[in-house]
């Protein structure tokens, strides 16, 4: 999976979490680390120029001023590149030490800008957290780390602790895209022998919500001619019931991923939003890593990360990792046609009669799928193989 690792190093803690993570990655996936530090030279050089009229007056003379310049402008071209050769150190003698392939890159620039740019020529980069500016209790992750997982294409593993890979909890929404990135994580688990947990978050009183809204939208007219309160009912059943198993359907896909690879996962449904049930899910498990897909379902053409990816980083007490695919990303499109798929493999013996399918029309579009779930399932129950209008509503009369 990963043949170059970018390690980002500056001498705090977190970089040596970084520095540990990369050097056990490379030793699994035999890769070439590649330590990079980005120094501020020009910035520093700058500020100097700028600051040179508001020197204490002894430092106005023509000839004192051009001597600190002097000096000056060694300390940062020398200094800096020495201190960031000292940074560099700990992690060359780390590699060096367990015979791994090393190459060290020091840059001068805007530290998030270099960072991506080196980005581009390697796998996976591993980054602190936060770094030497932390503020302790006011934010989990920096502004450098901030401003590269905004934009990177590449996968990118932030470090907030020390990590031997024993626990992995990953997420998945039932998308195509997530499942691609379930196959990633088994992947490195197999690698490092991890136990793995497979949550999947859905979300009911989201969905209840809108649909209350509705009521104070459309007028009395427009809510008999949709029959919007048999409507809501249907919804509100629809949604305790079927949705529910959908996303357990979604669970027992991945198990069967990750069986097929010779992995064993436990699985686990949980309700709410999805990085907030993930997050507290991570909060009771403390797991030593969390995985989740840069994107999800609902990824749109200007998204540069998922909400749910962004929030779980930032809140995340643990490591975590954010997978990218190989491929390229997937549309909403893509993404959304996936839906029905999912719900014909369940039952693949039961067709709609010509009516029944007139009926099923009158379904809301986003709660189609979960109400032919729950139809289905009835008609499985009943040992009938052609849905007719009459079935329709005898399973709705069971919800």
């Amino acid at each position: 999976m990963y043949k170059n690792i970018l390690v980002s190093v500056d001498n705090s803690i977190h970089s040596e979490y970084a520095e540990d993570i990369g050097l056990a990655l490379s030793r699994k996936y035999n890769a070439t680390i590649h330590g990079l530090h980005v120094y501020s030279g020009k910035f520093h050089q700058l500020r100097f120029n700028k600051l040179e009229n508001f020197l204490p007056d002894k430092y106005q003379v023509e000839a004192v001023l051009d001597y600190q310049r002097k000096i000056h402008s060694v300390l940062i071209e020398r200094g800096l590149e020495i201190i960031s050769l000292e940074y560099m150190k700990r992690l060359q003698d780390k590699c060096i030490h367990h015979n791994v392939c090393f190459e060290e890159r020091l840059v001068d620039g805007k530290n998030a800008d270099k960072i991506s740019q080196e980005l581009q020529h390697n796998d996976v980069l591993v980054i602190g957290a936060q770094g030497l500016g932390e503020i302790t209790n006011y934010s989990r992750i920096g502004s450098n780390t901030r401003r590269v997982l905004r934009n990177a294409s590449k996968d990118i593993f932030i470090t907030k602790k020390p990590c031997d890979f024993s626990t992995i909890l990953v997420g998945i929404d039932g998308s195509e895209y997530s499942f691609q990135i379930f196959k990633k994580t088994i992947d490195l688990a197999s690698k490092f022998d991890s136990t793995v947990t497979v949550v999947s978050s859905f979300d009911p009183v989201f969905h209840r919500n809108v649909f209350s809204l509705l009521t104070n939208v459309l007028s009395g007219e427009a809510g008999k001619v949709f029959k919007f309160n048999e409507q809501q009912e249907l919804h509100n059943l629809v949604i305790d019931k079927s949705l529910e198993n959908l996303y357990k359907h979604h669970l027992t896909k991945a198990k069967e991923i990750a069986e097929k690879k010779g992995i064993s996962v436990e699985t686990e449904l949980l309700r709410g939003k999805p990085y907030y049930s993930l997050y507290m899910k991570a909060q009771e498990s403390n797991p030593d890593l969390i995985v989740v897909g840069r994107f999800g379902m609902h990824k749109g053409p200007y998204d540069t990360i998922g909400s749910n990816a962004e929030n779980i980083a930032e809140l995340a007490d643990t490591n975590v990792l954010i997978l990218t695919t190989s491929s390229s990303e997937p549309s909403v499109q893509k993404m959304e046609s996936d839906e029905p798929k999912t719900v014909t493999k369940i039952e693949k013996n039961v067709t709609w009669n010509k009516e029944a399918k007139n009926r099923l029309e009158h379904i809301p579009k986003f709660a189609r799928p979960m109400a032919i779930l729950a139809i289905e399932r009835y008609a499985k129950e009943k040992g009938e193989q052609i849905i007719t209008p009459e079935i329709m509503k005898k399973a709705r009369e069971r919800l």
